[in-house]
């Protein structure tokens, strides 16, 4: 199972940004629409335990494939970024996953919907995100197969926040779902 060193933080100028890193040696790299539903159940608290099951459908804005995955996050690993072990496999039909999840007793949450702009160097990936509701953000993540390569992950990950104009202090552990019902709940 991989370990997701990731994290997240809003931004000021999506375009900027976007500059910023090509300058820094990313690859500008896929333009997607990805649409995330998120699972509850009676039997497994996910909230409580830190975890998320979601259904992805993604669409490549360039040339029109559309693909789906289903991914398993684990609980968070620490409490400076938004690093979890992660499965996840791509499957044919989403909304056939989704409705076999609802079968079985899975109730979908609200959806979260982005445009995902893509930049990749080394073995770091930069998304570039403008999610419905909430505006710009920033994701930077490594994937890693052991624990011993976790630290030095989130240092060079936090070297390419420094050079793009963000500090770790910028950055949230809140997940877009979470952001949604916070922002519904308060308004």
């Amino acid at each position: 199972m991989a370990i997701e060193v990731e994290i997240k933080l809003k931004i000021r100028d999506r375009q900027a940004l976007a500059a910023k890193l090509t300058e820094l040696g990313f690859r500008p790299g896929r333009l997607l629409r990805e649409t995330d539903v998120y699972f509850r159940a009676a039997h497994h608290d996910f909230v409580k335990r830190d975890e998320a099951l979601r259904v992805r459908e993604t669409e490549d804005l360039e040339t029109g494939e559309k693909t789906a995955q289903l991914n398993f996050k684990g609980p968070k690993l620490d409490d400076a970024s938004m690093t979890r072990r992660e499965m996840e496999t791509t499957v044919g039909d989403g909304g056939t996953v989704r409705a076999i999840l609802e079968q079985i007793g899975f109730t979908p949450v609200i959806p979260v919907e982005k445009v995902r702009n893509y930049f990749h160097r080394g073995r770091l990936t930069a998304c570039v995100d403008q999610v419905t509701g909430l505006g710009d953000f920033l994701e930077l993540e490594i994937l890693t197969e052991s624990e011993e390569g976790w630290s030095a992950a989130l240092t060079e990950i936090e070297k390419v926040l420094r050079h793009a104009g963000y500090s770790m202090e910028d950055t949230t552990q809140a997940s877009y779902l979470s952001q949604l019902y916070f922002k519904l709940k308060n308004n």
